[in-house]
């Protein structure tokens, strides 16, 4: 019987400790409902926002199909620009640099300004510069905390109190056209997914600005002659007509002059058509030198020929001007074994509006004075 009850006991107590090992206390029942609420509550914030994410795809989709319409470098700054502002709308400031690879600096090429302040930083700033060498995109939540710069350096810092910022390169692979910081004087004012975006735009801004960059090359090669980098016929005329319907609505003057150099067959034959080639190269460099651009234009007509332009003149001034570029040119020497070649040149020069009302006209008139 003893040994019946003490065996009961035993159950028992074993019984209690079994339940007391299974049942959750309330404070651990309560506890997993906290974890369970903060997990929905959660989920549902990222369901709430995803309408809003979903909006703000959408805008950008649109973004970046109007930005690869342009095909000018300074529309495609200020495209880049205007739109980081709808999308940053936190931010202070946003600044984007050119980055001039021959010359290795930063130049501010955009800004925009929440408040009255002044961009001192027009060549960057350290951040600038580090995202520039490492070719990362970067984020700083607050600048006198981070370890990687020193903050007493910056002038973002120092002069505007900026604490938080996001910064990206443009580039293509390791090819860098420039740089984009958003920046604020809040601290933690920007978040990952933020800097995410960020590299959307830079990588998008950056195929864009190299597609402007190559399209502006091959304008330049169509307009320019490949040997002496002055215009060719074609812009040049376009040029012209356009100088001279601007001078006949302000009523001022247009001097048209034809250049041809003497007995160039004869240069070639005796030396060569390399010579011949230095010739020309070197009678287009003074010819643009001297007839400048500030309105004037100069190109080669074909072949040893140059025809040029000049705004705002007298018929005494464009004579002045002709015979001080025939003076410079007779002067002008090439040093080929040994020798010195000269050249010289045939000159004739028309006035819009006395010798003629329209370009062909005018280009008659500069011919036939070419050998007077």
């Amino acid at each position: 019987m003893a040994v019946i009850v003490l065996i009961e006991f035993f159950f028992i107590k074993a019984k209690k400790e079994i339940v007391k090992r299974y049942t959750p206390s309330m404070e651990e029942v309560e506890e997993k409902i906290n974890l369970l609420e903060e997990e929905l509550k959660e989920k549902n914030e990222l369901f709430l926002t995803l309408p809003r994410r979903a909006r703000k795809i959408l805008s950008l989709s649109k973004v970046i199909d109007k930005l690869i319409s342009y095909i000018d470098r300074e529309k495609v700054y200020n495209f880049l620009g205007e739109k980081l502002i709808d999308f940053f709308p936190q931010a202070d400031n946003i600044l984007i640099f050119h980055f001039d690879r021959k010359e290795n600096f930063l130049e501010l090429t955009y800004s925009f300004k929440k408040h009255d302040v002044i961009i001192r930083e027009k060549r960057g700033d350290i951040m600038d510069f580090w995202v520039l060498k490492h070719n990362q995109s970067l984020i700083v939540e607050d600048f006198s905390q981070d370890f990687r710069f020193d903050s007493s350096q910056s002038i973002a810092f120092q002069e505007r109190n900026i604490h938080s910022f996001i910064s990206s390169p443009l580039s293509l692979g390791e090819y860098i056209l420039g740089v984009v910081r958003i920046e604020s004087k809040k601290k933690k004012a920007f978040s990952m997914d933020e800097l995410r975006l960020l590299r959307i735009f830079t990588d998008v801004g950056a195929a864009v600005l190299e597609r402007a960059v190559l399209f502006q090359r091959t304008k330049i090669l169509a307009m320019n002659d490949a040997l002496t980098g002055v215009f060719l016929r074609e812009p040049f005329l376009e040029r012209l007509k356009e100088e001279l319907m601007r001078a006949r609505i302000t009523e001022t003057r247009v001097a048209l002059g034809l250049l041809d150099v003497d007995d160039f067959k004869k240069i070639n034959d005796t030396y060569g058509h390399s010579i011949g080639d230095l010739v020309l190269k070197k009678l287009a460099k003074i010819l643009e030198k001297e007839v400048g651009n500030s309105g004037n234009a100069v190109a080669r007509f074909g072949g040893e020929e140059f025809i040029f332009f000049i705004v705002h003149t007298s018929r005494e001034e464009a004579k002045k001007f002709a015979e001080g570029i025939r003076e410079k040119l007779s002067s002008a020497y090439l040093r080929f074994r040994r020798k010195s070649i000269g050249f010289s040149v045939s000159l004739g020069v028309a006035i819009f509006p006395e010798d003629a009302r329209d370009f062909l006209s005018l280009m008659e008139v500069a011919d036939s004075l070419l050998y007077k």
